[in-house]
């Protein structure tokens, strides 16, 4: 169980991120992509046919319409198998749930290899363990082709030994020599190397690449044309962390970093892989934490020893795994192991994560990074890195250089990174998810952002299409169960489960607003949606301890692998979740009129602030006991209130919250008997004696430079009072009192 005594303050977190992990300054310039060198190309040859998916009513919506696979949170255990709903248990301790539907069927080889070992094959700093894996020592390896700028390039990253500069590529029967070559930290002496080519959509190029004189294979890349009104499609794989492990692996003897659970995964991932690949998309997209540990690169060598890799064009964001080290005895520190693997096109200083460790070595995780493709413009970022001012610097200069390269507005913009904002399993309370959360969600709504991808809590997850904004709700309403359960884990008014505080008026308050929009198809929405991807590997499955919040429209716990397929077209945007079996698991379709495209604000209803200024100035006339901790969440209610009051964009869902949230807050502040100006107030009643409460992380979040240490905040619940005074001065709402 974490311990949520208090959340720590967002601004010292983000001030502590930019101490470890330096970044550039916000207003630094997104750098210009590396020179590619330009070849004609020949027209697109007519394209093959592929299996296709049945979007007719019978198939795709064969799935139980209860939003959850599991019954919901009436009832403490599940009757399907028994265990708890809100077992807060992490990867590495969850023996309750059983086992995982992948578990049973460990992969003959893997099995026959563990009994030869006795077990050493899969044994926790075994001999087949850790820095022991077994690497590809090919003289050319982990060849992966990414994507470019946009449709009409791509990138072909390889690794090979021998001299630095006596790499080269021959793609169509033309020397290309690579635009970046560099040592990496492979303990078999690799260097990387990335050269960029101008390809025709459509076609099916050949190509090898050669060092010194070893030449690899000659392999085929097919690549799509567009469909008609620009029509693509992508797969989209949630963490496919190879070698990662947990309880459940362990008791079949296969433990985290081992050869055993390596081998595994390959073969789990490759399952989505050849699925994905029959539905023939345009390329593929990875949410980051493809290995568990990134520098025992034998698990980088078995994620991409996969034909996938080098046929088909493959992108990936940065996951919190591509930031881990295995330095254990007396192995280097360094890691540029991303960055050496994957070309990221525009990529950016901003968001990046460059310093040098204390052996000496370098350490460097890329920044965030953007190309188009079609009527699309895929903005992608380092989400280790918290501070969101600047991933919305990048966010405004990268749509601002695109649409202006364009000379229209895209149709669609998605932004990919890995910690998801909203989510149903485990990180779902997790500090920094909720500083992201606070945070982002306004950032993207602001810049147009119709869709976000996410991966790292291993469920799947589709939210409601998104506002920002604070809501005041009752705990069922915000979680789905009673705040008795005890599983919500409530103590002194705090819900340890939920990492959020229980207020005197018995409300929460939590971050975004769904919209009430239809569950599988809408035209012109407001807000933003967001994908959370299950594990696409198998790997590991986390706890659900959310699947019924208030943002969720679909969250499935069924304990197996999914990948989705989202197609995009000039007008239409439609997503297919399903199994490596092909069970189509949910469905959702947005779409665009032009003039909407054109005019993406033209549903965004009037803003009223009149409301919310009247009860802020109303509330500024409360009298308070002058107690420091009392007048600090005071202010800070009325701070928080001034945000929304004062930002330059807001909707009105959001503003018309802000009222219920003021009061919320101000339900935990003591007053006096009169307030210094304005009507008089009612006498104060009795209050309740010293109940413990918390200091909410929003509250906490206005003062960075100083903690409170008095655990018994906001003691006096004198709803009655603030409630009863605005009701008689400004008559916005109906007299009553908290509870």
């Amino acid at each position: 169980m974490k311990n949520n005594k208090k959340i720590i303050l967002a601004l010292v977190i983000a001030t502590a991120t930019t101490t470890i992990f330096p970044t550039a300054h916000a207003a630094e310039e997104i750098k210009e992509p590396e020179a590619a060198i330009i070849e004609t190309s020949e027209e697109a040859t007519s394209e093959t046919n592929h299996e296709a998916i049945d979007y007719s009513a019978d198939n795709v919506f064969n799935f139980q319409d209860d939003e959850v696979t599991f019954p919901k949170n009436e009832a403490n255990v599940r009757e399907a198998d028994g265990t708890n709903k809100f077992n807060r248990a992490t990867e590495t301790d969850r023996d309750t749930f059983g086992e995982d539907q992948n578990v049973n069927n460990i992969d003959p080889e893997v099995a026959k290899k563990l009994e030869e070992t006795d077990g050493e094959y899969g044994k926790k700093d075994g001999e087949y363990a850790n820095h022991n894996l077994k690497s590809i020592t090919t003289p050319i390896k982990n060849i992966v082709v990414n994507n470019g700028k946009n449709e009409n390039e791509i990138a072909i990253t390889w690794f090979a030994t021998g001299d630095v500069t006596e790499s080269k590529l021959v793609f169509d029967g033309k020397e290309y020599t690579p635009i970046r070559s560099r040592k990496t930290g492979d303990k078999n002496g690799y260097s990387t190397y990335t050269a960029i080519v101008n390809i025709t959509p459509g076609k099916t190029y050949t190509y090898y690449v050669q060092t010194g004189s070893y030449k690899s294979e000659t392999y085929s890349l097919q690549t799509k044309a567009l469909g008609k009104n620009n029509e693509f499609s992508i797969a989209y794989f949630g963490d496919p962390q190879m070698g990662s492990g947990d309880s459940v692996w362990d008791k079949k003897g296969l433990n985290k970093n081992t050869q055993a659970k390596v081998d595994q995964d390959k073969i789990d991932f490759g399952k989505s892989i050849e699925k994905a690949r029959k539905l023939d998309p345009h390329f593929y997209l990875s949410m980051g934490d493809n290995v568990e540990i990134a520098n025992l690169e034998g698990e980088y060598d078995y994620f991409l020893d996969n034909d996938l890799y080098k046929e088909r064009v493959f992108s990936s964001v940065v996951g919190n795994h591509e930031t881990y080290v295995n330095d254990k005895d007396g192995h280097s520190q360094r890691n540029t192991v991303f960055a050496d693997h994957f070309y990221l096109p525009n990529e950016s200083k901003l968001g990046s994560i460059s310093k040098v460790n204390e052996d000496g070595t370098a350490y460097y995780i890329p920044g965030d990074y953007y190309y188009s493709y079609g009527d699309t413009l895929f903005i992608n970022l380092n989400s280790n890195v918290l501070d969101s001012k600047e991933h919305e610097a990048f966010i405004k200069d990268a749509i601002e250089k695109a649409t202006k390269e364009r000379g229209k507005n895209f149709s669609w913009k998605v932004v990919s990174f890995h910690h998801a904002p909203y989510s149903t399993a485990t990180h779902t309370s997790d500090k920094d998810i909720l500083q992201r959360r606070h945070e982002l969600v306004k950032i993207f709504n602001e810049n147009g952002i119709d869709l976000v991808l996410n991966g790292h809590d291993h469920i799947y997850t589709r939210t409601g299409q998104m506002l920002a904004g604070e809501q005041a709700m009752s705990f069922e309403e915000a979680y789905g169960t009673d705040s008795k359960n005890e599983n919500a884990g409530i103590k002194e008014g705090y819900s340890e489960t939920y990492n959020n505080r229980i207020y005197n008026n018995g409300k929460v308050i939590v971050d975004g607003i769904k919209l009430d929009y239809d569950k599988r198809e809408v035209t012109n929405p407001r807000g933003t949606l967001f994908l959370t991807m299950s594990a696409s590997a198998g790997a590991k499955f986390y706890n659900p301890i959310g699947e019924d919040q208030w943002f969720v429209v679909r969250s499935l716990d069924d304990r197996s692998q999914l990948f989705s397929t989202l197609s995009f077209a000039q007008n239409k945007f439609n997503l297919t979740t399903m199994d490596p079996e092909g069970k189509i698991v949910d469905t959702y379709t947005i779409n665009k009129t032009d003039d909407f495209i054109k005019n993406p604000n033209m549903n965004d209803k009037k803003v009223d602030k009149t409301k919310l200024e009247n009860y802020i100035n109303q509330a500024k006339s409360f009298k308070l006991v002058q107690d420091e901790e009392n007048v600090k969440l005071y202010q800070d209610a009325l701070d928080i209130a001034n945000e929304v009051l004062d930002s330059k964009y807001t909707s009105q869902e959001e503003i018309d919250s802000a009222i219920e949230v003021l009061k919320t807050r101000l339900s935990d502040i003591k007053f006096t008997s009169k307030a210094e100006e304005g009507p008089k107030a009612p006498k104060a009643p009795k209050t309740n004696k010293n109940p413990k409460t918390k200091a909410s992380k929003k509250e906490e979040s206005k003062k960075s430079s100083k903690e409170s240490s008095n655990p018994k905040t906001g003691i006096a619940s004198l709803a009655s009072v603030y409630t009863t005074l605005a009701l008689a001065s400004a008559g916005f709402f109906a007299s009553k009192k908290n509870k």
